[in-house]
């Protein structure tokens, strides 16, 4: 195949966590697949690898939501619950318990990352977690000259059935959005 300048890509993304478009990002999205191996060796080759076993492998996505609502952080922190003041239903707040116990995968749901240079019907180059969590570990400050933002860190699991951990490109039919 001959090289060709539009297979070279940059640009943001937008986020969506089971369905739900998480808004703004600041500082962009990052992910990470890692493979863990396991080298073999033997006497006769000294340290020398002679051969090597894919042992696991993990997929996470770094994701810096700059849209800090009390709706996204109930979307990202298990154990929470939007509550309304009893006496003025416009006052909201987020309940936040300890979490500990929390079976993630239980409530993983999919992670999809499109690009925002094609339009959303194109999922030709989605970055997709079927089966993704955060545990809630929320990093913000408050600053005088920088936005509040949630760094919310991602994890994936494979699926137990399919064992199919993450995808990139057209998404079968049945997934396609209403």
């Amino acid at each position: 195949m001959a090289s060709d300048t539009k297979n070279v890509k940059l640009g943001v993304c937008k986020v969506f966590f089971n369905g739900q478009d998480l808004g703004y990002t600041q500082g962009g999205v990052d992910v990470s697949v890692k493979t863990d191996t396991h080298p073999v060796n033997v006497d006769q080759f000294g340290k020398t690898t002679i051969n090597e076993y894919i042992m696991g492998r993990t997929v996470t996505a770094k994701v810096p939501l700059a849209e800090t609502t009390l709706e996204n952080m109930v979307r990202i922190m298990p154990g929470s619950v939007l509550m309304d003041d009893e006496t003025d239903p416009s006052k909201k707040f987020v309940e936040v318990t300890t979490g500990i116990g929390t079976d993630l995968l239980s409530i993983a749901r999919e992670l999809r990352l499109h690009p925002v240079s094609l339009g959303d019907g194109d999922f030709s180059e989605d970055f997709v977690i079927p089966l993704t969590a955060t545990a809630g570990a929320l990093d913000f400050a408050y600053k005088l000259e920088n936005e509040r933002i949630f760094n919310v860190d991602f994890t994936g699991y494979p699926d137990p059935v399919t064992n199919k951990l993450f995808y990139v490109g057209k998404r079968p039919p049945a997934s396609y959005p209403d």
